[in-house]
């Protein structure tokens, strides 16, 4: 049996509005946070009482209030941006630096196969109900990660989820 040519961008079509949905709602509510969580617990247990954390709405049982972690492997940066693959070089009193993957909704057709690389900085600790937590992010992109329509500019100090 011969294929038709319209088959393909058909498939290519539904292919990606079903990576579109699954990122959105992965953004959103995160998929795989109890083994994050486990993996964060244990590498917390040490830390002094002064180190803040991150409020963390990675994984669908943080998607709405979060949840504060120190060093986590996945950290949803906004609504429309996620971290993955972070390798923390340092969690301080002030600065948390991490290198990883950055993707988002504003990237679907060219990062999802390939998340950028960068660099995650979180900053100005705040104390919010009694924990100090990182309030703002830095991005840093590596090489160059192209022009993008985004809803979301990457340059810049950002706001981070405190609550």
């Amino acid at each position: 049996m011969h294929r038709t040519q319209s088959a393909a961008p058909r498939t290519t079509t539904r292919k990606k509005a079903a990576i579109a949905a699954g990122l959105a709602a992965t953004a959103a509510l995160g998929a795989l946070a109890t083994a994050q969580a486990a993996d964060a617990s244990t590498a917390t247990a040490a830390a002094p009482a002064t180190t803040p954390y991150v409020v963390n709405h990675y994984g669908e049982q943080n998607a709405d209030k979060g949840h504060p972690e120190r060093s986590p492997k996945n950290l949803v940066l906004s609504e429309f941006t996620s971290a993955g693959g972070l390798h923390w070089q340092q969690w301080g009193a002030k600065k948390a630096v991490a290198t990883g993957k950055i993707t988002g909704n504003w990237c679907l057709d060219t990062c999802l196969d390939k998340p950028l690389k960068a660099t995650v900085t979180l900053s100005d600790p705040k104390t919010v109900h009694g924990k100090r937590v990182f309030s703002r992010f830095t991005l840093h992109l590596s090489g160059k990660p192209g022009a993008y329509d985004s809803v979301e500019d990457l340059q810049g100090k950002r706001p981070l989820a405190t609550s």
